[in-house]
């Protein structure tokens, strides 16, 4: 009789419950639904240009400057928006040269805007000049 009853006190202890680590469970798995971030993807594919850095462009490019007054400058002169197509068509007309164009941060974004577009008639490749963040 005694032989039986431990059979069955052994049966008890060996039985493993199984609630506690259920309820651990679900607490980590609100935790990471939680504390996970959500990604908002815009709904369309975007084909990105190939951006270029300082190092890869090449030193023999035209340089046009955007004042902070909306200015355009080339070779240290002023010129008008209407000027800029032939003077990068006269800078390439021999070997195809990047545009690059240094804007100040106050210059007017309309002005940039229509100086790239004027630059992408004629360039392949027109690019902006940057300060990199220290």
């Amino acid at each position: 009789m005694k032989l039986r009853r431990r059979s069955s006190i052994d049966d008890e202890d060996s039985a493993i419950n199984v609630s506690p680590l259920i309820d651990v469970v679900f607490i980590l798995l609100i935790f990471f639904i939680v504390s996970a971030t959500f990604i908002s993807l815009p709904g369309v594919d975007v084909s990105r240009p190939k951006v270029q850095n300082a190092s890869s462009l090449q030193k023999n490019s035209v340089l046009f400057a955007l004042s902070e007054k909306s200015e355009i400058f080339h070779s240290g002169e002023i010129v008008e928006l209407s000027e800029v197509s032939p003077l990068i068509r006269l800078a390439i007309k021999d070997k195809d040269k990047p545009v690059v164009i240094q804007v100040d941060k106050w210059a007017d974004a309309t002005v940039l805007t229509k100086l790239v577009l004027e630059a992408k008639k004629v360039a392949r490749s027109v690019s902006l000049a940057t300060l990199k963040n220290r």
